[in-house]
């Protein structure tokens, strides 16, 4: 890499760069994302310690009575602003560095790999949290194993999240099988953290952007995102068809104003076909595509709505003149008062006119056919509850969902296969799948020799692999395709892969699509792992199940 790049020269660079062969690049590439996450991973070191340089010499002259609460504070953002100015970041960004390093210090396998260049600033972040958060589960199986003769091929903690680390896994996938790992082994943790964010952390802010825009940032519940999500995605299928021209962000955002009953947030098919199949359904009052009995559902859940403060008060108009009370002598007539409101401010620019008439805010809308919430839970009680299109949570939320969410168990394969978190370092290899496709199977069982998987088998690829497993993707498989490892023969389905579990691994559409290329090659084996070898190189990256 030295020899083809200066890294003096900007536009001697660009032009080594451009003319690089496709080997080169490979090459090259990688080797200068490792140099640049070095350098990265000593600037946020160099970093911390500026910051606690600055914070030692503003308390060096106090006396140990004078050291307490607030000045220690103050000393520490004293610090993240020196870092701030002199590293030009922002104050959140200088205080996650801060913060990284500070619990490096105490986690010497991570602090290596990220200054070794293995890992991104965000990964190591990911990572060092979820091994500060299990220091205390470690500590307690030590305790409890004083007495008993220690594994020495037991991992620590810390390699156990540095092995999901080293996976071909993107970051949001990595956090989710860090969590799994926690909830597993110390389910109780993961409460206490759930109620911490819950307290703390819980918001929802909408702050003005540019062009008329606003920027919205939540943390809400799992099943609260889920919700919105299934949601918007399914008024979007069922208003739009594929032929639509506009970007499926721009999609979202009218269906999530729709949704919310957002004054004129309509969503309907910009594809401009006559013969649209999304077009011509019905709508009601609201222009909501709602079915009658969507709608009554909708009154229904109107008439359930807190009546307003002054419900109590009866409204003059409404009161029969018969059944009206008279006054009593020694009662006096109270007119009923009328709430004081402010005056209206006039617009210079634009007058009142009389016959203004308020614009009505919208009603919400609930879309019928979004998958309803689904947890998927072990009878055993050994695998940990993952909510779908979410990931793992802790049994006592699965539980806390029970009334409004599905439950659906996990398959007897999934069961057997156990929580597949790697506890022992030396542990063994699985062999290659049935190289047939058959999957074991002598004779095809029932839906064998048919292409579509039934639902059945459906749910249970997806309840043994969460992901799309490609390297590096991190689609949820309830969005994938099932593709056939070993192809299927639509000619003589008895002769090709079967459509069984052990012949079946889940995909998005673009990586289904490049499977199909050919130029990487995977291999299934027993366990579910997947090693795909790239047939140019000869390079191996290896998924993982769940």
């Amino acid at each position: 890499m030295s020899s083809l790049l200066t890294f003096t020269d900007p536009d001697a660079d660009t032009a080594a760069i451009t003319a690089m062969s496709r080997d080169e690049l490979t090459e090259t590439g990688p080797d200068l994302l490792r140099e640049s996450r070095k350098y990265e991973a000593r600037t946020v070191l160099t970093a911390a310690a500026l910051a606690e340089r600055v914070f030692h010499e503003h308390l060096a002259d106090r006396p140990e009575t004078g050291v307490w609460g607030s000045v220690v504070e103050h000393a520490e953002r004293l610090g993240r602003a020196e870092v701030s100015l002199q590293f030009k970041v922002s104050r959140s960004k200088a205080g996650s560095w801060i913060a990284l390093a500070d619990l490096l210090e105490k986690l010497p396998l991570i602090r290596a790999a990220y200054l070794n260049g293995e890992l991104s600033t965000n990964r190591a972040s990911i990572m060092a949290r979820a091994a500060q958060r299990g220091a205390d589960t470690e500590t307690d199986s030590d305790t409890d194993s004083e007495s008993t003769d220690g594994d020495e091929s037991e991992m620590s903690f810390e390699e156990i999240v540095l092995d999901y680390g080293s996976r071909a896994t993107t970051d949001p996938v990595l956090s989710q099988q860090l969590d799994a790992a926690l909830i597993s082994m110390n389910p109780d943790s993961v409460i206490e953290d759930r109620d911490t964010i819950t307290d703390l952390v819980g918001n929802v802010t909408i702050t003005p952007d540019v062009a008329g825009h606003s920027a919205l940032d939540a943390v809400v519940p799992a099943h609260y995102g889920v919700f919105l999500t299934t949601q918007i995605e399914a008024l979007i299928d069922e208003r739009t068809c594929r032929k639509d021209p506009r970007r499926v962000g721009s999609l979202r955002v009218i269906a999530l104003g729709e949704i919310t009953g957002v004054p004129g947030a309509h969503l309907d098919c910009e594809c401009g076909q006559h013969d649209c199949p999304k077009r011509g359904g019905s709508t009601d009052s609201n222009g909501s595509a709602e079915t009658p009995t969507d709608a009554d559902d909708a009154a229904a859940w109107d008439d359930l709505l807190p009546e307003p403060a002054d419900a109590d008060a009866p409204e003059l108009e409404d009161v029969e003149p018969s059944s009206a009370p008279e006054p009593c002598a020694a009662q006096e007539v109270v007119d009923p008062v009328e709430p004081v409101a402010e005056p209206a401010v006039p617009d210079p620019m634009n007058p009142p006119t009389p016959d203004e008439v308020p614009v009505a805010f919208g009603r919400a809308l609930v879309v019928p056919g979004a998958p309803v919430l689904t947890v998927l839970k072990d009878p055993d009680g050994i695998l940990v509850p993952r909510l779908q299109g979410y990931g793992p949570i802790d049994p006592d939320y699965a539980t806390t969902l029970a009334d409004v969410a599905k439950t659906i168990h996990y398959p007897e394969s999934a069961r057997a296969a156990g929580p597949l978190i790697p506890q022992i370092s030396d542990r063994p290899q699985a062999p290659p799948a049935d190289p047939t496709g058959h999957g074991g199977h002598t004779v095809p069982p029932p839906g064998a020799l048919t292409y579509a998987p039934s639902a059945k088998l459906r749910a249970e690829v997806l309840a043994n692999d969460a992901w799309c497993r490609f390297p590096y993707c991190g689609m949820p498989s309830h969005l994938c395709d099932l593709d056939h490892w070993r192809p299927f023969n639509h000619t003589d389905p008895e002769a090709g892969g079967w459509t069984v579990l052990g012949d079946l691994i889940p995909l998005c559409r673009a990586d289904h699509q490049r499977k199909h290329l050919a130029e990487w090659v995977p291999t299934l084996y027993t366990d579910r792992r997947v090693e795909w070898r790239n047939r140019r190189t000869g390079q191996v990256i290896v998924t993982y199940p769940r």
